[in-house]
Formats: C-alpha cells, sequence, structure tokens
C-alpha cells in the first residue's frame, strides 16, 4: 500500500503522554496528578473497555487542551505530531485539526499567536519531512457563539496560504439537545467562497437526533467530508443522500468502539457493509492516535481482521483520503 492518508485527527489526541507531561511542568501548569502513570491516565483513554460516553471523552480533551495553549506548547505539538505520524506509520498525507479557542486561556492569549505556532510547527514538520503533505483545520465549536466562530473562520481564511486548509465544527451540544447546524450556514459559506474545506463533525452518537444532524448537515452545508457520520448506516435515505453529494465520511472505528457509538466489532463490520454496499465513500482515521492508543495501522488490521474491509477495499479507502484532501500544492512556505 502507498504511503497512509489520515484526514481526522484532533491536534490535542496527536501528541505523546511523555511530549505533554513535560510541555504541562515548562509551563507551570498545576496537574492534579504527580505521578506520570497518573498522568498517562488523566490523557488518554486508558481503560481498554473505553469511556462512558462523548463526554467523558471531553473531560480528557480539557486536559490536553488547557497543556496547549501556550504559544509553543502548540508549535512543539503540531510538529511532533505530524512528525510521530510519518516515522511510525508512514503518513504521507495529515490533517490536523484543533480549535484555537480552546487554547488561547479564554483570551489571555492572542488568537493569531496561537494560530501562528501551529503554522510554525508545520513548517518545520514541512522542512524535516518533505514526503508529507500537511495541513490545520480550525474547529468552530457547537458551545460557542455565533460571534466566536465566525472569527475562527476569519482566522482560517487569514491564514489559508500558510497552511490553514480548511475548517470544521464539534463539541457537545448545548444543554445535550439537538444542535441547530443552520447558525452554522454563513461561516461555511464563507469558508467555501474562501477556497477552504468544509468537513463537519456529526452523525457520531445520538441515536434519531444524531441521524436527523446528518441530514440537515448534508442538505444544508453540503459540506465537503463529515467526520464521523457512521449513524447514516442505518438509513438507506441518508446513505443515498451521501452519495449523490459525494461527501466522504471520516470513519474512526477505534474510536467509535472506545466511545461507545459503535457497541462491538460486529457493528462495526456492519456499519462498513452497509457503506460499501451503499457506494458511500469513507477513509479510515484513528481520531488521536496518542489519545486512543492505536495508531492508522492497527485501524487498518482491525478492519482487516473483522472482515469488515477486503485488501482492495483497504487500499481504496485509502486512495480516498489522499484525494479528498484539503492539502494542495502551492502552499507558502516561510522564506530562509
Amino acid at each position: 500500500m502507498e504511503g497512509l492518508a489520515e484526514l481526522h485527527t484532533h491536534l490535542g489526541g496527536s501528541v505523546a503522554s511523555d511530549i505533554l507531561w513535560s510541555l504541562a511542568h515548562e509551563q507551570g501548569i498545576a496537574l492534579p496528578v504527580k505521578d506520570y502513570s497518573e498522568f498517562e491516565r488523566l490523557v488518554t483513554v486508558s481503560d481498554p473497555r473505553g469511556v462512558a460516553n462523548l463526554d467523558a471523552l471531553d473531560q480528557i480533551y480539557h486536559w490536553t487542551e488547557l497543556i496547549q495553549s501556550s504559544p509553543i506548547a502548540v508549535e512543539r505539538s503540531v510538529h511532533a505530531a505530524i512528525g510521530g505520524a510519518y516515522r511510525s506509520q508512514g503518513i504521507t498525507t495529515l490533517e490536523l485539526r484543533f480549535n484555537p479557542m480552546k487554547r488561547n486561556r479564554g483570551g489571555e492569549r492572542d488568537l493569531d499567536h496561537i494560530i501562528l505556532a501551529a503554522i510554525r510547527g508545520l513548517d518545520r514538520a514541512s522542512l524535516e519531512y518533505p514526503q508529507v503533505r500537511a495541513g490545520l483545520i480550525l474547529m468552530m465549536d457547537r458551545t460557542f457563539s455565533a460571534e466566536q466562530n465566525s472569527v475562527i473562520v476569519e482566522k482560517a481564511i487569514g491564514w489559508a496560504p500558510r497552511g490553514i486548509v480548511g475548517v470544521d465544527i464539534a463539541g457537545p451540544r448545548p444543554d445535550g439537545t439537538r444542535y441547530d447546524y443552520r447558525q452554522a450556514l454563513p461561516m461555511v459559506e464563507e469558508a467555501r467562497a474562501a477556497g477552504l474545506g468544509v468537513t463537519i463533525h456529526v452523525g457520531e452518537e445520538g441515536g434519531d437526533i444524531g441521524r436527523d444532524e446528518i441530514g440537515e448537515v448534508v442538505e444544508v452545508l453540503r459540506p465537503d467530508r463529515i467526520g464521523h457520520g457512521i449513524l447514516a448506516a442505518g438509513s438507506d435515505e441518508l446513505m443515498s443522500a451521501l452519495r449523490e453529494a459525494e461527501i466522504v465520511l471520516e470513519i474512526c472505528p477505534t474510536s467509535n468502539l472506545l466511545t461507545k457509538a459503535l457497541r462491538d466489532e460486529d457493528a462495526v463490520r456492519e456499519t462498513f457493509r452497509s457503506f460499501v454496499d451503499a457506494g458511500v465513500a469513507f477513509t479510515i482515521a484513528t481520531d488521536g492516535p496518542e489519545m486512543m492508543h492505536t495508531h492508522l495501522r492497527d485501524e487498518l488490521e482491525l478492519l482487516r481482521r473483522i472482515g469488515a474491509l477486503d485488501e482492495d477495499e483497504l487500499a481504496e479507502a485509502n486512495r480516498r483520503g489522499h484525494e479528498a484532501s484539503f492539502v494542495r500544492a502551492g502552499r507558502l512556505m516561510p522564506r530562509v
């Protein structure tokens, strides 16, 4: 198989625990634990049975995002994530996503400095690993105001020549209710008009609400890709809509098992076979390799072992990852 493509991984879940440990101490962050093994359990899904739900996962992200809340920490994290992905997995197309407003200490740090730090990490990694096409996706949040999300998109557009390749929206639903994705339409249209890719977190969990949200996102936002989207596997209508809109799903099998979004390996297999049979396009990802204690080759082996995909289908999903990437040639590099 050619070099691997990973399109759905969060910066907060992509940095090794020992690096986060050092970053936390260098910045003087008060941690609730003093022992490294306890810290590792704090910043990863350490129980092989997974977490209770996505809210529990958000608690883990709270710590990784706090540790990455400085320019130097963001720069080192991006650099480490890209280099580690290439060295350990042979990943040659990589997109890292993060929310800069969750790394500026509530406005204490300048947002542009955080974003530029991520770009510096991207630049350094690009010089060291020229085999890798890498880019950054800035994330809006479902708990943020429209004004906050609009600022994130504005920053993504402004820094696009330097390596910001797309926008996303994620985060918990406010008060656990259905999220109205229509409020994100102006921001999504602005990003698309500026040439940025659009991917939306939706359909990972939530039962009927999650399925309804997929339909709304496909109809209203028309993204290039959808993060997860696994609930569509239970609906012929949604799978038809995804196929006709040529939307690519970013599926993260181990993450979905650990968060109970998919109940077991049989459910993983059934989900993938449904998408293959319906002609729904997808690619394989980890969501956060270090946090989930998995890597992209582990994901491919899992799908092979349980009979979810055969060798040709795995190779096709990987090719699609390269093709569906928002990273394009011609990114402006710093003058040296």
